[in-house]
């Protein structure tokens, strides 16, 4: 089945465009690594898959529904993470948010299956004993797993993750890309993945789209990771080097957030 299909995309802000006539099929149990530069529009297409931006013309259709009517389908992990660390979550307390939420509020008790599942979930992303331990006192890569377990809660057929590496020492990058892998292997779910360093998810991705406010290059990695696809993208200081049979490109691409919000 397809995944996510869009056809002339144009995604729009008060009536203007941030991306203009996207053009891709993503099949189900695919891995999508999205690239562009800062202001490219990569957070922003996530946003429009996910529902959460509805300004939009052409077909944008997510397992053959309109986005809105295939939200329960789907699984987001921000960037930014939202939660008030000044309020004590526990990691468990954290994951078990996935499995609650009903009609846009919180139950305040945790049903008891509920809590079982996010142990087993804590489990899967490597973090089965610390779901005691306090959100706020846990590792950068140790909060990523765990939102991304509690993405996970809903047992989603698509997750859509912006930036999960980054901000990440190169040890918990590993373990994130590791738990990422995982999840394809053994969960089957589809992923579409936004980064501006590829390296650590080359092995996952089976497909690459480059986008700078419109759609730049789709394809698999070797076919869109070359000298000048990237120079078009990223300037003349990019480059991609062949390493051992696989390709390692370097961007030298940064993130500006203005106002708060990245696109």
């Amino acid at each position: 089945m397809k995944a996510v299909e869009a056809e002339n995309l144009t995604i729009l802000y008060s009536g203007q465009p941030a991306l203009s006539d996207v053009t891709f099929t993503l099949e189900e149990g695919k891995t999508l690594l999205l690239l562009g530069p800062n202001g490219a529009g990569k957070t922003t297409l996530l946003k429009t898959i996910a529902c959460f931006h509805r300004e939009y013309t052409g077909e944008l259709r997510v397992f053959e529904r309109p986005p809105c009517e295939a939200r329960e389908l789907i699984g987001y992990v921000p960037q930014s993470q939202s939660l008030n660390e000044r309020v004590p979550l526990t990691a468990l307390e954290v994951v078990a948010m996935g499995g609650v939420y009903r009609k846009g509020f919180v139950h305040f008790r945790i049903p008891g299956e509920v809590i079982e599942k996010a142990e087993k979930v804590l489990e899967f992303v490597g973090l089965g004993g610390i779901g005691d331990r306090l959100f706020r006192e846990l590792s950068g890569g140790q909060k990523q797993r765990v939102l991304l377990a509690r993405a996970l809660m809903s047992d989603p057929r698509l997750l859509l993750l912006d930036e999960p590496l980054s901000a990440l020492d190169p040890s918990a990058r590993a373990e994130v890309a590791n738990v990422l892998d995982k999840i394809k292997r053994e969960k089957g779910v589809t992923m579409i993945i936004t980064t501006h360093d590829i390296n650590p998810l080359l092995e996952i991705g089976d497909l690459v789209m480059l986008i700078n406010r419109r759609l730049i290059a789709f394809g698999r990695p070797e076919e869109v990771l070359t000298d000048e696809v990237i120079k078009s993208v990223y300037g003349p200081m990019a480059k991609v080097i062949p390493v051992g049979g696989k390709v390692y490109c370097i961007t030298g691409d940064f993130h500006i957030h203005r106002g708060g919000e990245k696109i």
